[in-house]
């Protein structure tokens, strides 16, 4: 069956990742080592909440802050949160180009604060992708086969019809189960070949 459908991650694919640049500038801020933001944002199960939808929007807010001791506005708590993203433009351009051949959704383990934060301040990319998939909207993460199966039937594919494409492998194996067709992301050179061989470019 030929794909007609492809499904993008968003971080580490679509846009540049660094999870460091987060600490970093949450540290900067309170005056605290990016190893004890880490241990309070990250390893507390904190970031894991808001990705689930656990804590969403005021309360993701709130929360972010009772955990770091520490007050800010929640504009400058949001755009740190997001400051880890940067648009991959090779990527963008090829999402581009795809358009005109297969059916384009964007599918990640985020919360709120990234999907309000990026939505406005990458509104040119996020808008390619229809629709957005967002774990915190749906309260499942990959790699549980729930959410490809949702992503499915939203986009009434069937699972030999869909590229699946993300960088973690754990991700690329939940997709597999269900037998989603699958690339996992290296390089936008490399997945730009693979496009091509597969005839969507």
């Amino acid at each position: 069956m030929a794909i007609n459908t492809v499904i993008f991650d968003l971080g580490g694919v679509v846009f540049r990742y660094d999870p460091l640049e987060r600490l970093q500038q949450f540290a900067a801020f309170t005056g605290e080592t990016a190893e004890t933001v880490r241990k309070r944002l990250i390893d507390s199960g904190y970031s894991q909440s808001c990705d689930l939808g656990r804590f969403k929007g005021e309360r993701a807010y709130r929360e972010g802050l009772h955990m770091l001791g520490h007050r800010m506005t929640m504009e400058h708590f949001r755009n740190i949160w997001i400051s880890v993203f940067e648009p991959n433009e090779e990527v963008v351009a090829l999402v581009r180009r795809l358009k005109t051949h297969a059916a384009i959704a964007l599918m990640t383990n985020n919360s709120d604060l990234v999907k309000d934060g990026l939505e406005a301040a990458y509104p040119e990319v996020l808008e390619l992708f229809r629709p957005r998939l967002y774990s915190s909207d749906l309260g499942v993460m990959k790699p549980d086969p729930r959410l490809y199966q949702i992503a499915l039937n939203l986009m009434n594919s069937e699972p030999a019809e869909t590229l699946f494409i993300d960088d973690a492998a754990k991700h690329i194996a939940g997709a597999q189960t269900l037998g989603l067709v699958t690339h996992h992301f290296r390089s936008a050179e490399i997945l730009e070949k693979e496009l091509t061989t597969m005839k969507l470019l």
